[in-house]
């Protein structure tokens, strides 16, 4: 039987590719290089779209781009959440802090803002300042990942063994119920930081994920679709 691979998409982003120029990752050569001995399944990615966040930003085309590659692999599944924005009031972490430090770009004069800064704090009622800001929320990621999951272990004829790559906690029950199937499940953990403790205990085993791995496991800066058309890697993402 052959395993499943489950990637948890901004999990990954933000633990093993973000700040690099290795963004470009062949899934499926990774899955490959986890699990050597093994047969690959199914790989199901696990994402949402980002929005613009300001006027001309690139993210949204980039991930765009990603996404048309990954899906012309016909071995991945591309599962979507979605992304919540809204603007909200939030402490700001103003403890022995200066209003320098606070915000960017900073307030000038300098002496006023810091004047300014004094006497608001002496005025305000609550024990912290506040400030509004954009609160982006990505949702459905982790549920779409955990019902899959379950939904192909609990189908004996879909799934015996499973590879996550995450270390989201969320995802502990979710893992506990998958082995408790009957199915074996494996983590691997894409951050710098280690394994969340919860994980480790509900998964079946742990493969060490290495930095290099990605490296070793780039797409062709240009990848063509099923139906013949070219995706390039975005220029930005070369250095």
């Amino acid at each position: 039987m052959a395993t499943n691979v489950y990637i948890d998409g901004f999990n990954f982003y933000f633990g093993a590719v973000k700040g690099t120029v290795f963004k470009w990752v062949d899934f499926e050569a990774l899955s490959r290089l986890l699990v050597p001995n093994d047969e690959i399944g199914r790989i199901k990615y696990f994402t949402a779209k980002v929005s613009e966040r300001y006027p001309g930003d690139k993210a949204p085309h980039h991930q765009s781009l990603l996404l048309r590659a990954i899906r012309s692999n016909p071995k991945i599944d591309v599962v979507l959440g979605h992304f919540r924005s809204a603007s909200k009031w939030r402490p700001l972490d103003d403890r022995n802090r200066s209003i320098s430090d606070l915000l960017r770009p900073e307030l000038q004069p300098h002496a006023d803002a810091d004047d300014m800064w004094t006497d608001s704090i002496q005025r305000r009622t609550v024990p912290f300042s506040a400030a509004r800001v954009v609160h982006r929320e990505e949702k459905g990621s982790d549920v779409n990942l955990a019902v899959q999951l379950l939904w192909d272990c609990f189908r004996d004829d879909e799934c015996d063994k499973a590879l996550v790559i995450t270390n989201d906690s969320d995802l502990e029950d979710a893992i506990r119920k998958a082995v408790e199937s009957g199915c074996s499940v494996g983590l691997v953990n894409p951050q710098p930081q280690a394994t969340n403790r919860r994980l480790k205990d509900v998964a079946s085993f742990e493969i060490p994920f290495r930095a290099k791995s990605v490296e070793k496991c780039q797409m062709p800066k240009t990848v063509f679709t099923e139906k013949g058309a070219q995706v390039h890697r975005p220029r930005a993402w070369d250095t």
